[in-house]
C-alpha cells in the first residue's frame, strides 16, 4: 500500500507545471525564512531539488545572502549519507539517480546541532508529522543515527495526507510546511 501511495503522490507532483512548482515553492520558501528555526540557524542543511520537488535553490541562495552556512547531502550505497558545506552551485555532478551533488569526500562532512535547520524532502507526508521518502531510507537512517533536531519537511499541500502508512524506523518531523499550511509538533 505504501508503494502505491508513494507512486500516486509522485505522479501528481510530476503533473504540476513548472510555473505551479515555482509559484508554490516560492510561498514555501518565504514561510521557511520566517521560521524561528531559520532565524536562529547558523547552518541550514538542505537538499538540492531535482525534478518536481519543492525548489530549494532560491532558498539556498537566500541563506547564503543572510550569512548562513549551507550543507547538502551526498548519498552513497547502503543508506550512507553525509552532508558537506556548499558555497557555490558550480562544479556539482549529477549522480546516477539524477541528484546534483558536490564531489566531496566524507572527511569534509559537517554535522547538524541545535543551531541547525534540517530540511527534509519526501514523496508524501501526513498531519501527524510523518513522512515517506523515496524508498531508500537515507533520511530516516541519518536522522536516527545523528539524533537530528529541527527537522522540517517541505512539500506541496496535496502531498500532505491525514495519515500515511509508517514503519518503526520512520522518524517524525518537527514541522511540515506547504504553500497552504504550517504543521508543528509539541
Amino acid at each position: 500500500m505504501k508503494n502505491e501511495m508513494r507512486k500516486a503522490f509522485l505522479k501528481k507532483r510530476s503533473e504540476l507545471s513548472k510555473e505551479e512548482q515555482s509559484e508554490k515553492s516560492n510561498i514555501i520558501m518565504q514561510k521557511l525564512l520566517e521560521t524561528e528555526e531559520y532565524k536562529n540557524a547558523e547552518t541550514v542543511f538542505c537538499y538540492i531539488d531535482m525534478g518536481s520537488e519543492v525548489k530549494t535553490v532560491p532558498f539556498i541562495e537566500q541563506a547564503w545572502k543572510d550569512g548562513k552556512k549551507v550543507a547538502v547531502p551526498i548519498a552513497k550505497k547502503d543508506r550512507v549519507m553525509y552532508f558537506v558545506p556548499l558555497t557555490t552551485f558550480e562544479g556539482l555532478q549529477r549522480t546516477m539517480l539524477g541528484v546534483m551533488e558536490p564531489d566531496e569526500p566524507m572527511e569534509k562532512q559537517v554535522f547538524p546541532d541545535e543551531k541547525s535547520m534540517f530540511i527534509v524532502p519526501g514523496s508524501m507526508f501526513d498531519v501527524k508529522l510523518n513522512r515517506c521518502g523515496y524508498g531508500g531510507g537515507y533520511y530516516d537512517t541519518y536522522i536516527a543515527e545523528k539524533n537530528v533536531r529541527n527537522t522540517i519537511g517541505i512539500c506541496y499541500d496535496f502531498q500532505l495526507a491525514d495519515e500515511i502508512p509508517t514503519e518503526e524506523f520512520d522518524r517524525k518531523l518537527s514541522k511540515i510546511i506547504t504553500e497552504k499550511r504550517h504543521i508543528k509538533g509539541d
